[in-house]
């Protein structure tokens, strides 16, 4: 007798922050939309970005520090049912930019179910961000894509973001470092110790992420990477806070 062809995926397990995860199932239901059916075409999009932005790897003092951040959350156990293919990309990228998996899917989760003021918040400082967008790029992907042809729209759920973001470090700028561990030649920003960091992005941006976005809570277990110089304890933390010092010395 022949093997069954399996109807599913297996299951992968995750804890995952209560208030995002009872949020993203109301607002996915709401959507008359299939959750794990469209997890899956979402991280089609999501992992090469998730690669590309975190273009430099967690040391394992900020992995382990943002291991013991998420934990203090109150979380759940989710089961999804995704592509094993994906699943594997998503392990590989983790294993090789030292990022918590579970980390990775807070944080996907809490932006897939935001409002847009809590974006604004985490993201922005009163900048008209979405008219800048509308302004540089009415006429391109997913805006024209979606807006023409709602029967073939991309999902690509974080686009405008993204391109803001993007906008941003075109007009801040960047240097081109090359990695020591691979080799690799990467656009980054300095600390202001100099040390170097990847420039802002949906991944690679850690000031909003703190306590002080909502009461009480603590989100920089959220941090899908996080620089040394904001981990407690390191030398590159201590070498931060001598040239704020040093700056504030007059």
């Amino acid at each position: 007798m022949e093997n069954a062809t399996l109807k599913t995926p297996p299951k992968i397990t995750v804890q995952i922050w209560r208030p995002v995860i009872d949020r993203l199932n109301k607002k996915i239901e709401a959507a008359c939309l299939r959750r794990d059916a469209y997890l899956n075409r979402v991280l089609e999009v999501e992992l090469p970005w998730l690669d590309s932005e975190v273009s430099i790897a967690n040391s394992e003092r900020a992995q382990k520090f943002l291991a013991e951040q998420l934990d203090t959350l109150d979380r759940k156990i989710v089961s999804l049912a995704l592509r094993p293919d994906l699943v594997e990309k998503l392990n590989e990228i983790c294993r090789r930019k030292r990022i918590g998996r579970d980390t990775f899917f807070n944080r996907l989760f809490l932006l897939l179910a935001a409002q847009p003021k809590l974006i604004d918040r985490i993201f922005f400082s009163g900048d008209d961000w979405r008219t800048e967008v509308w302004a540089e790029c009415k006429h391109d992907g997913p805006f024209f894509q979606n807006v023409f042809y709602p029967l073939e729209a991309e999902i690509d759920p974080f686009w405008p973001l993204r391109t803001s973001l993007q906008l941003y470090a075109e007009r801040t700028g960047g240097e081109d470092w090359t990695n020591p561990e691979t080799g690799e030649v990467v656009k980054v920003s300095r600390s202001l110790a100099g040390e170097p960091q990847p420039i802002t992005s949906v991944y690679a941006s850690w000031q909003g992420f703190t306590r002080g976005v909502f009461k009480d809570v603590d989100l920089t277990g959220l941090n899908v990477y996080l620089p040394d110089s904001w981990v407690p304890g390191t030398d590159a933390a201590e070498r931060e806070k001598k040239t704020l010092d040093d700056m504030l010395d007059f």
